[in-house]
């Protein structure tokens, strides 16, 4: 299964860890990202530490792993979509990489934002959970 993963769930499997780690390390789950989420992660490094307790060596070790584990697909790979998704995203274009990356891939974004399940994006959690089953 191929998915585009949005910001805050990789911001929550940091901090809240438990199932959602396993979910993210599932071999039978691909996943992809905007390589612009990784210049986020970054930024918000002392955030998620501070909410997370992780230290600073199991947040590197953590990170690399991450690092491998998501695709980060470079925006001219699919900049041809992001006029699409601008239009789909109504003027909330600060998911527009995710999406315009969603339909290159041709794939959901796992997300938590209800307006990006009603436009036909989203999959959740519980939705990938039980496809990997």
């Amino acid at each position: 299964m191929e998915v585009v993963i949005d910001s805050n769930v990789l911001f929550r499997t940091l901090i809240s860890g438990g199932d959602i780690i396993d979910l993210v390390f599932d071999k039978n789950l691909t996943l992809y990202a905007p390589k612009m989420l990784w210049i986020e992660f970054l930024n918000n490094k002392k955030e998620i530490l501070s909410k997370s307790k992780l230290s600073n060596s199991d947040f590197s070790i953590l990170t690399k792993l991450l690092l491998k584990r998501i695709k980060l697909v470079e925006r001219q790979k699919y900049q041809e979509h992001l006029t699409k998704a601008k239009e789909l995203l109504e003027g909330h274009e600060k998911d527009a990489d995710f999406i315009a990356l969603c339909l290159y891939k041709n794939c959901k974004l796992w997300t938590y934002e209800s307006r990006l399940f009603k436009i036909g994006f989203g999959i959740s959690t519980k939705e990938i959970s039980k496809k990997l089953l």
